[in-house]
């Protein structure tokens, strides 16, 4: 994380829901619209409440403490990789029925149509992030998401905290307005994706405390970076969901798995038959393109 001189507090969106022109001149303004209780709490609490399952399954939690508190085993910290204990522990995150059934969420759809204009594509590449205390060295830095999504340039990111966010356990940082200048050079850095962008010292950030049914929506191309988790004990847990304009060109890495080599067969293993989250584009008319490479991200 960089240090974040100049701040202000996320504006909420919520009220332009109602709006569609608004909306869409906010987000063409800003690349970034926040939404206050966007998502149904209870559902994603259930989810934090799987991935904790998960998470204390794979010896990560502090044993006796209330699972929901997500407090952190003093002797474990696993950084996100393709070391085979993290990959582990992802394979079962993505066989989550109610982790991938977030990603559809009308509330989330249909705020970005109104944003699009048209019919929007969510991307199966649906990811989770499990961050230790401590690992501030790896916190995500400042950069675009499009370098990892390819496709359209149009892809829009959401991400939400699963749990309660304050500014303690870290977050996510996005600066307002930076997707105008383009696509920026990236260089190597520590971190999820492991790339990151340079900006100006006096950057302004938006950021704050979030809560579990906040989600923040962003333009592949504004910047935006990890907060430290600070607290000492405490794992942050979050989502990144990704969407487009179905008519856009997508890569097809953007519907596989994130960063795992299983097949969907094997993720939907166990779900019922027929459920309508499985392979939900199937039918849809997809405007695909190959990737050039498998990024990592």
């Amino acid at each position: 994380m960089v240090t974040m001189i100049k701040t202000r507090s996320h504006s909420d969106s919520t009220p332009l829901l109602n709006d569609p022109p608004a909306l869409k001149a906010r987000a063409r303004e800003e690349g970034y619209l926040f939404f206050k209780g966007l998502l149904d709490r209870d559902k994603v609490t259930e989810v934090r409440r799987q991935v904790l399952e998960r998470c204390r399954k794979h010896g990560w939690l502090k044993p006796g403490a209330a699972l929901l508190e997500g407090i952190a085993h003093p002797d474990v910290c696993v950084i996100e990789s393709r070391d085979e204990v993290w990959q582990a522990y992802y394979h079962d995150i993505l066989r989550l029925r109610d982790f991938q059934a977030l990603a559809l969420e009308p509330a989330i759809t249909g705020a970005l149509e109104k944003v699009f204009g048209e019919a929007v594509l969510p991307h199966s590449r649906n990811i989770c992030r499990t961050v230790f205390p401590n690992t501030t060295k790896f916190t995500t830095p400042p950069h675009q998401d499009f370098l990892h999504i390819g496709g359209t340039r149009d892809t829009w990111t959401v991400w939400a905290p699963l749990g309660d966010c304050p500014s303690c356990l870290g977050g996510l940082a996005v600066a307002p307005g930076t997707h105008q200048l383009g696509f920026l050079e990236a260089h190597d850095a520590y971190g999820a994706g492991g790339r990151g962008v340079d900006v100006p010292d006096d950057t302004v950030w938006a950021e704050g405390d979030v809560e579990a049914g906040d989600a923040i929506m962003l333009h592949s191309l504004v910047v935006h970076q990890g907060r430290d988790n600070v607290t000492g004990d405490r794992l942050r847990l979050s989502v990144d969901f990704r969407y487009q304009p179905l008519s856009h060109e997508v890569r097809a890495d953007s519907m596989q798995p994130h960063n795992v080599p299983l097949t969907w067969d094997e993720i939907y293993r166990d779900w019922v038959p027929g459920d309508p989250v499985k392979y939900y584009w199937r039918d849809w008319k997809l405007n695909v393109v190959e990737p050039a490479f498998r990024p990592w991200g």
